[in-house]
Formats: C-alpha cells, structure tokens, sequence
C-alpha cells in the first residue's frame, strides 16, 4: 500500500508585529533575540526536532509516539508547570529568514521564544495496529498565579515584541510541521496531533 500527503501546517504565533510607520528609533532595542538565518534548515528529512530560546524560564517540548504492531499504543503525557517570578516587561525580536525552514520532508517539531516564562510544546501520536489501535496524548500547562495589578499600575507604552517571518520561510515540503512561535511574557501555545489506523491484517 502506498500513501502520500502533503505537507500539514500546525502553526501558533503569540506577539504583536510593530507598525511598519515606526521609526526604528520608537523601538527598543531588543533584550532577548532570536534569529533563525536564511536557508538554515531547508530541505531537512526525517524527524526534526528545533527548539530555540532567548530569555529567561522558557519551557518548550517536542515529543513524539509512534506504536506498529497488531495491537498498538502510542502515547504521551507532557506536563508543563512555570513558576511566578516576575521578570517585568522585556523587549524581544524574532526573525526567521528567507528559505529557513522551507521543503521540511517528515514530522518537524519546531519551537521558538524569546521573552520569559513562556510554555510551547508539539505534541505526535501515531497507532498502527491489524488488531486494534490507540493513541493517547495528554497535555498540561499551567504556571503559578500571579496577583492581578491595579488599574495605575497597568503599562500602556506600545509594544515591544516583534516577529518577523519571511514569506517563503516554511514553503513547500511535505509531511507533518508543527510550530510555535511566541514573544513575551507568560504565553503558553501548544499543538497536538493524534491519529490511530486500525485493519485487518488480510
């Protein structure tokens, strides 16, 4: 038996992009920084697993399950837990090139943060089974309570987490690409995929 697929897009992006109208000397400079260069995994094959962080208490996962056999299990249980320091409002750039990521060929894991006390995980089960089948992910994130602030307290001043991502920068491929990319301060950004295929063996 022969099966194709193009390629699937999971993506979760967590900032906000700066006006292009401001000057560059309205943006402060960037405290935690991270910059994925052009081409730099393109045409990557098989199982790819890219984790990249700038900043301080950032937790990111990619895991993955895959059970063949007459009965299958494939299964995965990820617990994600932040702690409550408080790091205040940091400044945080993203730049992903031209190409960088593009003609992935297989199961790519890719997560990217840059700021404090972020949570990204990407998640992959697969069950193949003649008997029976089961796949089973289990996800948890959460982070300790931090006091609400008073309304004066609250920061107004614009933005200051930008992403940029080039338009070709996950072009083509095929397979499965999960992806997170977040910039801040306590986001949490998660994608699962679970698939169970059960037949006779006939």
């Amino acid at each position: 038996m022969k099966t194709s697929c193009s390629l699937c897009l999971i993506f979760a992006i967590s900032a906000v992009t700066a006006p292009a109208q401001l000057a560059a000397q309205d943006l402060a400079e960037a405290q935690d920084t991270v910059e994925v260069a052009a081409g730099q995994a393109e045409g990557a094959t098989g199982r790819i697993a890219i984790n990249l962080a700038a900043g301080s208490g950032n937790q990111q996962a990619g895991a993955a399950a895959l059970a063949i056999g007459e009965i299958s299990l494939a299964g995965i249980t990820l617990d994600q837990f932040g702690g409550s320091g408080d790091v205040g409002d940091r400044s945080t750039q993203i730049i992903i090139g031209a190409s960088a990521m593009s003609n992935l060929n297989g199961l790519a894991s890719v997560n990217i943060s840059a700021g404090a006390n972020n949570q990204s995980a990407n998640l992959f089960g697969l069950a193949i089974g003649n008997g029976g089948a089961l796949t089973d992910l289990a996800l948890s994130q959460s982070r300790a309570p931090t006091g609400p602030r008073a309304a004066a307290e609250l920061d107004l001043s614009p933005r200051n987490d930008t992403i940029d991502i080039a338009g070709d920068a996950f072009l083509g491929g095929s397979g499965l690409l999960q992806v997170n990319v977040i910039g801040g301060e306590r986001n949490s950004s998660a994608n699962t995929f679970a698939l169970s295929i059960s037949g006779n063996s006939n």
